[in-house]
């Protein structure tokens, strides 16, 4: 004899298994987003239901059916403890406290149904009885003629629960949010409050027929899993969207060196046709040097699981001028820790590093047009500090003429007249060559200089301008600290220091303008350069500021000589700070790392 509704109970059952299997796996590999793992839960209690209901059908003996109908309405209770949290998660709508507690009402009612004698739909122990479908076919009749209290309960509490799920859904179509998600959830849940209630309808005697709610599952389910399925591919051509108009070339490559995705800009720097290039390896897209060079790289993130970073010359533009590119290449892992495929992504960086060069070469410009000011400002100082020794050259010059008109020639004169004009002649060439060491515009190579010789001289430049201005300067210069940098640079550093230094004590009685000036090792490998004056300082909430661009306390001052120190510093890998003094004044503290050969004894020279 056919049995077709059981037939198709048993059809019904193995779709929904198969979509809460499907929709695990998803859920599984996206466990950011629980919407498909909580659809997977409602797919596996739906056939738990159906699977159940089956069984109840073909049931012989009152046991059976008892046992049937309590595992059936086990699951749809579970089902409907679930419902409100899929819903939530669907419509992105956060009612958590009404959620748990209509999922703690459906735990206490599975609970109930496991503890009643004849479950939630018998209040006494039910007959097997049996009814004949208009086609002829001999089931169980699973009509409930005398429910528990519970019974009624539930199936109050089904409609709450149903109801709230789909006013839910109608609010976020009303609200234009997910529109064709939400209509489809609603019209789902209004056809499965109907199934519901036509069960009750046949329970009551008042339609012939059989219960027909887990066909209104079918519904809810197909219709639910094509929906999901509908915003996976959404959310894909999203992301394929963003990785086709983000300015960078990305691709996808499996562990046997397939591609599995690139973008459009990959595929445009490559000279490549939309899609060519999924399915094919290096060495059937480029030339073999080409091939191996990228697939050098390759295995190395994927062999040793790391991430690779480089800079690469590729491509051309109209002129032949190849760009660059900054290369990022990472694997990506399993939750092993294995490595099956990797990514790779392309920056084009050309624009960029003309840019960083370009900014260079003015920063420098600026760098050099400030020694040039400074310097010019100790023009009458430097004409002092040239002029002396010009002028005992020439006066020993006059007198070695002398006594080379005696008769005989006093050669232990003379000699003692000479050493006097090569000291001289050094003392004029230090200060010439600082000068040229200041003033010269040419890029130059890092090299070794000796900070404490480097500020030594920066300090003699400046003798005659603190004569001038009565300033005592004491130094206390460490021996053997050599840092690797521009000479010039640094100097222009202190340069800059020392005289800002020295014009904030001009208005400081003479006898009180004093400048301290030190060269030390500092701890980790460092040296430490610090420039101390007495001037009168600057007020606390202002100290932060010295180092702002354009900020100045002097009349005429332009602001941008502290900032520029800051930066030429930064370049050499230090730092530069200021502070307080205790009593008056600021100390100006650079701070630049040791060269790894340099050892610094900390035995200070103190003038």
């Amino acid at each position: 004899m056919s049995e077709p509704l059981v037939l198709t109970l048993c059809a019904l059952a193995g779709v929904v298994a198969y979509a809460a299997l499907h929709n695990g796996i998803v859920g599984l590999q996206r466990p950011v987003h629980r919407t498909h793992l909580l659809f997977a839960v409602i797919c596996a209690t739906i056939t738990v239901y159906v699977g159940a209901k089956t069984g109840a059908y073909r049931a012989s003996t009152p046991d059976e059916l008892v046992r049937m109908r309590r595992v059936e309405i086990g699951a749809s209770i579970v089902f409907a403890g679930v419902l409100p949290w899929f819903v939530g998660a669907y419509l992105n709508i956060r009612a958590r406290r009404l959620q748990a507690a209509m999922s703690l009402a459906c735990v206490l009612l599975f609970f109930t149904n496991l503890w009643s004698p004849w479950g939630l739909a018998f209040a006494a122990m039910p007959a097997a009885a049996e009814i004949t479908l208009p086609w002829g076919e001999r089931v169980t009749d699973l009509r409930v003629f005398h429910p528990t209290p519970w019974f009624v309960v539930g199936v109050l509490g089904f409609y709450f629960i149903f109801g709230w799920c789909a006013f839910a859904a109608f609010r976020r179509f009303r609200a234009g949010e997910n529109r064709r998600g939400s209509l489809t959830l609603a019209a789902c849940l209004l056809l499965l409050i109907g199934g519901v209630l036509y069960n009750h309808l046949v329970n009551l005697q008042w339609v012939p027929g059989v219960h027909v709610a887990e066909f209104t599952f079918l519904a809810l389910v197909v219709l639910l899993d094509f929906e999901l399925a509908r915003e996976r591919r959404r959310s894909r051509d999203r992301v394929r969207g963003i990785l086709d108009n983000i300015p960078a070339a990305v691709y996808v490559k499996l562990q046997d060196g397939r591609y599995l995705m690139t973008n459009r800009v990959y595929e445009e720097l490559f000279g490549l046709a939309s899609g060519s290039a999924i399915g094919k390896t290096d060495r059937e897209l480029f030339t073999s040097d080409q091939a191996e060079a990228m697939l050098a790289s390759d295995r190395r993130v994927l062999q040793q699981r790391e991430t690779v970073r480089s800079e690469e010359r590729k491509g051309g533009n109209g002129n032949g001028e190849p760009r660059i590119f900054a290369s990022l290449k990472f694997p990506l892992l399993n939750r092993d820790g294995s490595a099956d495929a990797m990514c790779g992504v392309f920056t084009d960086v050309t624009d960029l590093r003309r840019n960083e060069r370009e900014m260079y070469l003015l920063r420098r410009q600026v760098w050099h047009a400030d020694r040039v000011a400074r310097t010019a400002v100790l023009a009458a100082s430097l004409a002092h500090e040239l002029s002396q020794p010009l002028t005992a050259i020439l006066s020993n010059a006059q007198a070695g003429l002398r006594f080379l008109a005696q008769d005989p020639p006093d050669i232990a004169d003379l000699r003692e007249i000479l050493q006097d004009v090569v000291r001289d002649d050094k003392r004029a060439s230090a200060v010439i060559n600082g000068l040229r060491t200041m003033l010269r515009r040419q890029e130059t190579e890092r090299e070794q200089v000796d900070i404490g010789a480097c500020v030594q001289e920066v300090v003699d430049l400046m003798h005659s301008d603190f004569l001038e201005r009565g300033v005592d300067v004491t130094r206390s210069m460490a021996p053997g600290c050599v840092v690797l940098g521009d000479k010039g640079q640094l100097q222009q550093v202190v340069l800059n220091l020392a005289m800002n230094a020295n014009e904030a004590m001009t208005e400081q009685p003479r006898g009180s303008r004093a400048l301290h000036v030190s060269v030390a090792p500092s701890g980790g490998r460092r040296v430490r350069v610090e420039v101390r004056d007495s001037g009168p300082g600057i007020d606390e909430e202002d100290i932060d500021k010295v180092f702002d661009h354009f900020y100045t306390t002097k009349a005429k001052g332009l602001g941008m000589g502290l900032s520029m120190c800051r930066s030429i510093l930064e370049a050499h890998g230090g730092t530069l700070d200021v502070e307080r003094n205790q009593g008056r004044g600021l100390t100006f503290r650079v701070v630049l790392p040791l060269e790894p050969a340099a050892r610094g004894d900390g035995a200070a020279v103190r003038t």
